[in-house]
């Protein structure tokens, strides 16, 4: 089967950036054809189309899971010889498609040739017309395309759409805040989705299940949808460090331990070669994430922190969850909050907060984060069709 891809967005790129992300493209789509068992295929970059032939009779609608792939479709293709030889082929190979219904002939081209691309979508159109039941090219029953490029004609009837945004690879490493949660999933996401490597810190307040649930949302992250590289998670005990800040002011908790943790991912940043670090915070959504306090617990790092959810709507968050795959192992993880305030601070001061934190020995940070698990997640064994259930929330 050959398969033709249409690219997104990197066809704006100057060249030099182009060929580097088809490259990447490239390199994706082969590791997520392999990632699904389809060892025999080649791979032709046509500059503006990408070919894939495969050794299948299925469709690999893994496809639609490779970042940058804005549309494919499997075509027959064949060589131009003449505007004549392309309607004769587009007649033998349509003519059982359009038999009895109604139908629209659409036509693309490029480079140079003889005729123009109404030319041919009219003649063939006349050469199918009387199969038909009709031509329709505003609700037809059935469409056939015919795409010429240069010296390569390809002919299809289906165009199944991607998510487009970029290769992964593309763009640098991030570090996702992970806590399993319809946000933080959707977050990295959204993020891979952009062309960047991400990896995960997690930081465990509540032991090992709390840790098996957060694998499967991430799980599905990794396997499903970051082909071309290997993610990591960094799974950092919480603990002790729950402990410490419970030896602070209480309105101030949530506020502290979301400084601990960016302190926690921008050290892993450090260590990997990333370059920023992404939340799943929405502006508002809870008390630790109005505009005063995110912005004094981004004050604890220097490296930049990425909200890809920032203006999102919980429920455009969850329907999102739900189309990426994540939503029913988000559904079963607890949102465990060993840290939950009576009446948390919405406005934090930053010289409470300082004042606050030199009351807790900050040893303890590096003990926990010298103490992670270190996780490859394309190499773990989930079972990936097993979660069921819906949400169990513990807080707010």
């Amino acid at each position: 089967m050959e398969i033709l891809v249409r690219l997104g967005e990197l066809t704006l790129k100057s060249d030099r950036s182009r060929r580097r992300f088809l490259r990447a493209l490239i390199r994706n789509i082969g590791d997520a054809l392999e990632s699904e068992g389809y060892s025999d295929y080649n791979i032709r970059n046509m500059w503006s189309r990408v070919l894939i032939d495969v050794d299948t009779d299925e469709v690999p609608m893994v496809l639609k899971r490779v970042f940058g792939i804005i549309s494919f479709s499997p075509v027959i293709h064949s060589t131009y010889v003449s505007l004549d030889s392309i309607v004769e082929d587009g007649y033998k190979i349509f003519r059982e498609m359009v038999a009895g219904r109604k139908f629209a002939v659409r036509v693309k081209r490029a480079g140079s040739h003889g005729f123009r691309s109404m030319d041919v979508a009219r003649e063939l159109g006349k050469r199918l017309l009387p199969v038909s039941s009709g031509v329709d090219l505003d609700n037809p029953d059935v469409e056939v395309y015919v795409e010429i490029r240069d010296k390569d004609v390809f002919y299809f009837n289906e165009v199944i759409e991607g998510y487009g945004g970029l290769p992964i690879g593309t763009e640098g490493v991030a570090v996702s805040l992970l806590s399993g949660g319809f946000d933080s999933a959707v977050a990295s996401w959204m993020t891979l989705r952009r062309g960047a490597e991400v990896h995960y810190l997690f930081l465990n307040l509540a032991g090992e299940d709390y840790l098996s649930d957060v694998l499967k949302v991430a799980g599905v992250l990794a396997k499903r949808w970051s082909y071309g590289y290997e993610p990591v998670m960094y799974a950092v005990p919480g603990r002790e460090i729950v402990m410490e800040i419970m030896r602070t002011r209480e309105d101030y908790w949530n506020v502290l331990l979301k400084r601990v943790m960016y302190r926690l991912a921008e050290r892993m940043a450090n260590e990997i070669g990333a370059e920023t670090v992404i939340t799943g915070e929405s502006l508002g959504q809870v008390a630790s994430q109005t505009m005063r306090n995110l912005m004094v617990s981004q004050e604890a790092v220097g490296i930049p922190i990425n909200r890809p959810l920032f203006g999102m709507d919980k429920q455009d968050i969850i329907d999102l969850a739900r189309e990426i795959g994540t939503y029913e192992y988000s559904a079963k993880v607890k949102e465990y909050c060993a840290l939950v305030p009576r009446r948390p601070v919405l406005r934090a001061s930053l010289d409470v907060v300082l004042r606050e934190e030199s009351k807790m020995n900050m040893e303890v940070i590096d003990d926990a984060y010298e103490n992670k698990k270190v996780i490859n997640l394309r190499q773990i064994d989930i079972d990936l069709e097993e979660a069921e259930g819906v949400a169990e929330r513990v807080c707010k």
